[in-house]
């Protein structure tokens, strides 16, 4: 079992092991913790999945098509493990995962890569149980392990003592061989912190609490890592905030060191709480779980990035989520509302001139590439035009497979080189 979790990542996290020795043992301190605003659009996530229950506790594949959560259905007694598709409408409504659900709370699940294996919280039979003030017995919340075997789960094992303890452990975030996650006494919440244990030489080792910017004296929960594994994500009541838990981060740098705790911002946090936010694949978008007033329910929201205020920053932007069907120039219809986001933004700066430039990956041949990135550059253009954006405003060109950001041939590479790149001529 424990082998299984260290294999199962296929992230890079070459800085983990310096951030765990400055997470742990530098004792860093929080002056005021800075706000670094995300700018763009944040809505309820599409399609059926949220409802008039809790949606909390989201965990993404690696693909970015399968979400996993938890939530307390109507006439239930406990919460229960449920996942949620992508299709081209949204997402489908919640099923319940039977093979790992118990007759017990069910909580926080983390897929790892594409459903190869789940670790999530549980207060089933087997879990630690300790003795209550009152003389009575509790049982803790601790974290399970279970594959996916032959296209179903395979019976769930409880992680060892290492990891859990009389305590309640949730919220898992597994990071290449370092696993993050929430801890705290039996029925004291507010004393909630982020610990991390490391699997290493086939067994894991001692859980340590992390020290500041990322734990206080206030509540932290919910650590999760960026796709390029440059910065921690977590939750925190700390003083500063716009509400109750608001979404901080804190940059792990190339020499090890780290920034100092960063609010994401009124466009993310709320005065309700926010909680568990999760990249897409390509990084510039995010899922994260909001509960807008007390008393209510945590639904799951989405945050689009404003790419082209990013553009009118930058003067220049490549971007990998235009999609083309396979070896054509027809523009696949998933991309229409980022494109049509692009018309918005020309119609609100009308002086804004247009060069559109297109990317194959290093598959094919030379000549084909470069007479399809030609192809594909022109089709973003008419489709503008036909949004009603004049011809005039563009140019388009085409490097084929000339100009790669990466060298090499896999899929991660092949989906960062197949781009299109604006650049807003002077």
């Amino acid at each position: 079992m424990a082998s299984e979790i260290h294999t199962q990542s296929s992230t890079s996290f070459k800085s983990i092991y310096v951030l765990l020795c400055y997470f742990v043992f530098a004792g860093f301190s929080v002056s005021g913790a800075e706000d670094s605003s995300l700018k763009g659009k944040v809505a309820p996530i599409k399609g059926e999945i949220n409802t008039s229950l809790n949606e909390f506790g989201i965990s993404l594949s690696e693909d970015g098509n399968t979400l996993y959560y938890y939530s307390k259905r109507k006439n239930s007694n406990y919460s229960d493990l449920l996942k949620s598709v992508k299709t081209k409408d949204g997402w489908s409504s919640g099923v319940e995962i039977s093979e790992l659900n118990s007759q017990y709370d069910d909580q926080s699940p983390f897929i790892i890569e594409n459903e190869k294996a789940v670790i999530f919280s549980s207060n089933r039979d087997g879990s630690i149980e300790f003795k209550l003030g009152n003389g009575k017995i509790g049982v803790s919340r601790d974290l399970y392990f279970a594959t996916m075997k032959d296209g179903s789960w395979d019976k769930a094992t409880r992680l060892p003592q290492e990891v859990n303890t009389p305590a309640i452990e949730e919220n898992p975030f597994l990071a290449g061989s370092y696993l993050f996650f929430t801890r705290y006494p039996f029925g004291k919440v507010a004393e909630s912190d982020i610990y991390i244990s490391e699997y290493k030489d086939g067994s894991w080792r001692k859980a340590i609490r992390m020290e500041s910017p990322v734990n206080t004296e206030h509540a932290e929960i919910a650590a999760t890592l960026s796709r390029d594994s440059k910065y921690l994500y977590f939750s925190s009541n700390r003083p500063g905030g716009y509400g109750g838990l608001d979404i901080y981060k804190v940059e792990i740098k190339e020499d090890g060191t780290f920034s100092p705790a960063v609010n994401l911002g009124p466009v993310i946090n709320s005065p309700g709480d926010e909680a568990f936010y999760t990249e897409t694949p390509d990084g510039k978008n995010a899922y994260f779980c909001r509960l807008v007033k007390e008393g209510g329910n945590y639904d799951i929201f989405e945050f689009s990035l404003n790419e082209w205020e990013e553009l009118k920053k930058n003067k220049k932007i490549s971007l990998e989520s235009i999609h083309f069907r396979t070896g054509s120039f027809e523009i696949e219809e998933e991309s229409f509302e980022i494109l049509d986001r692009l018309v918005s933004f020309l119609n609100e700066n009308p002086s804004i001139k247009l060069k559109i430039t297109g990317h194959t990956d290093l598959h094919g041949d030379l000549s084909d590439n470069l007479e399809l990135s030609r192809n594909r550059a022109a089709a973003v253009k008419d489709y503008l035009v036909k949004k009603g954006i004049s011809v005039g405003r563009f140019t388009t060109d085409g490097k084929g497979s000339k100009e790669p950001i990466y060298p090499e041939k896999n899929p991660e590479t092949d989906r960062k080189n197949r781009r299109t790149e604006f650049q807003i001529l002077e």
